[in-house]
């Protein structure tokens, strides 16, 4: 039985982080000969391809994939004995900004398994607005940012485009009120996406007096003190879709948008968007289901 060298093993996660051989070895501070030899023991080892050209760089055979997802375990697994037992602390950090509007719980696990498979990162985590976020991350304050907008801007990647809804409380009045009074954040996209709508419509508004966090604000619409403007999916128990048969004037579709550093961590931030991604489409696939 012959034994893995984790070093082959970085060798192919590098790789596949950076799409092209010269890259991967310089972000692993390695020659491209040395990291082309570290692949090609891999592939003697199990005497399987691992790469194939396409355009100018490379992408993983199928059977490389195959590899990189369980070959990341053991790379993760090395790491953490080392920093068990040596008290090797992570090598850098990788700074995540998360938009409050969206379910948290799958991007919680997906992490928890980006940390896993990269015990050397600390992932710093906030969450906030995504005006706030946007502006963060044009100085450089975060590497990730995930962000529900109305459109997607130039540097973005639009993972999700969602319909908006008029929420209220659960049997509530406050829809039926005019001015219709509005709970949503000052800074929230989709307060400006309602305005544009109900004034489009002819339908006098107003901001309810109170409104600050979102916590707060779903307190206040949970009250029956005015409606907000939320994703399809309930916030909190007191909460519904409100059925307004026509009433209130349609809202627009919103966008789900990643924005990925360019900076050192570009690579791990890179690595942390796949994982995002595979959060985005197991919530779909929840409210689908729903």
């Amino acid at each position: 039985m012959r034994n893995l060298d984790i070093a082959t093993l970085r060798s192919l996660q590098a790789v596949a982080e950076h799409g092209a051989v010269t890259r991967a070895a310089e972000s692993l501070n390695m020659t491209q000969s040395a990291m082309s030899m570290q692949i090609k023991r891999l592939e003697e080892v199990f005497d399987r391809p691992l790469l194939e050209k396409q355009g100018r760089g490379v992408v993983l055979t199928d059977f490389a994939r195959l590899l990189l997802t369980e070959s990341r375990k053991l790379v993760a697994l090395n790491d953490g004995i080392i920093a068990r037992f040596t008290g090797v602390r992570p090598e850098c950090r990788l700074r995540v900004g998360l938009t409050t509007d969206w379910p948290m719980l799958h991007f919680t696990q997906a992490v928890r398994e980006f940390r896993e498979a990269n015990p050397h990162v600390e992932v710093v985590l906030s969450d906030g607005y995504s005006t706030d976020l946007r502006k963060q991350f044009e100085r450089d304050e975060q590497d990730v940012i995930l962000t529900t907008e109305l459109d997607c801007g130039d540097e973005g990647i639009q993972l999700y485009e969602f319909d908006l809804n008029w929420i209220g409380a659960a049997g509530g009045k406050a829809w039926q009120r005019r001015p219709l009074r509005l709970t949503n954040s000052l800074n929230c996209v989709f307060l400006q996406a309602g305005i544009a709508a109900l004034e489009a419509a002819g339908i006098a508004w107003e901001h309810a007096a109170g409104a600050s966090s979102c916590e707060r604000n779903l307190m206040l619409t949970a009250a029956d003190q005015g409606v907000n403007i939320f994703l399809r999916k309930i916030p909190r128990e007191g909460l519904e879709r409100i059925d307004h048969g026509g009433a209130l004037p349609p809202l627009p579709p919103s966008c789900l948008n990643m924005y990925l550093t360019r900076g050192p961590v570009s690579a791990l931030a890179s690595e942390f968007g796949r994982y995002l991604r595979r959060a985005v489409q197991d919530e779909k696939m929840e409210q689908a289901a729903a």
